[in-house]
């Protein structure tokens, strides 16, 4: 059996980052509003990225954008000035999708003139903004304040945008029996999904002679580097918009299953 376990992953999940993570899952699965699950997100930032203060802004379907968190009163008025004068790096976050990192507020007065002297007033050295991403659309952002000088580590970086996606999720989730009949339709939808890519791993075995679990760790290597889903992945294969070479050619080399 291939014992194989995925880069920069751990078995030993640490108690303070497992808690405020089940927290704000077992309110995506249960009742919940999409300001609880912000308050919870922008929480669970403050206490595993270092962060001192936090802030939400969101697009606002009338226009414009409007602040729906923060830790904080001084945190609060930072975000008012993002909103008001689409400065800083929220608004910029939410504009290009992109996370906005910047390592000295007070060096950023040319680029964000208001937002750079008021920012660094409020005793703020490093700001980031990580955008809220829903169906590839930015709907949002949220801010991590810093009184001091830092830089987040890629694990922290990619921990950040976790958790800015399920504050994304908080807001795009069905209540009741309206939920219940979309969890009814995305389960058959998954299923139909399962018996697709099942063919396709077959496929894929077949014409690069591997056996099935070779073939299924290519398939989901390739589908995990390249950010597809896996039942795209399969249709491309099955359609012959890619072909099986194409797929084992560019994953990475999988050892003979004992």
């Amino acid at each position: 059996m291939n014992n194989r376990r995925p880069s920069g992953m751990s078995t030993n999940l640490p108690p303070e980052v497992a808690r405020p993570l089940a927290r704000i899952t077992e309110r995506l699965v249960g009742e919940h509003d999409g300001l609880t699950v912000l308050t919870l997100v922008t929480e669970a930032c403050r206490g595993l990225l270092r962060a001192q203060a936090t802030g939400v802004l969101l697009l606002d379907p009338r226009g414009g954008i409007q602040v729906a968190a923060a830790s904080d009163e001084r945190a609060r008025l930072i975000e008012l000035l993002q909103a008001f004068s689409d400065e800083g790096p929220c608004s910029e976050s939410i504009r290009t999708g992109k996370i906005i990192e910047v390592d000295d507020v007070a060096s950023t007065e040319d680029r964000w003139p208001a937002f750079a002297r008021a920012a660094a007033d409020a005793g703020y050295a490093t700001i980031v903004a990580l955008p809220m991403r829903l169906d590839g659309q930015t709907v949002g952002g949220i801010n991590l304040l810093f009184t001091k000088n830092v830089r987040l580590t890629d694990a922290e970086r990619e921990l950040g945008q976790a958790l800015t996606d399920l504050a994304s999720l908080g807001l795009s989730q069905d209540h009741s029996a309206r939920r219940i009949r979309r969890v009814s339709e995305y389960t058959l939808t998954t299923l139909n999904d399962r018996v697709h890519v099942a063919h396709a791993i077959g496929y894929l075995a077949g014409a690069l002679d591997l056996d099935p679990e070779q073939a299924r760790i290519v398939f989901t290597e390739y589908a995990n580097s390249h950010r597809i889903n896996l039942a795209d992945l399969a249709r491309a294969l099955t359609s012959g918009v890619l072909r099986p070479t194409d797929i084992g050619t560019q994953s990475t080399a999988v050892p003979p299953t004992p």
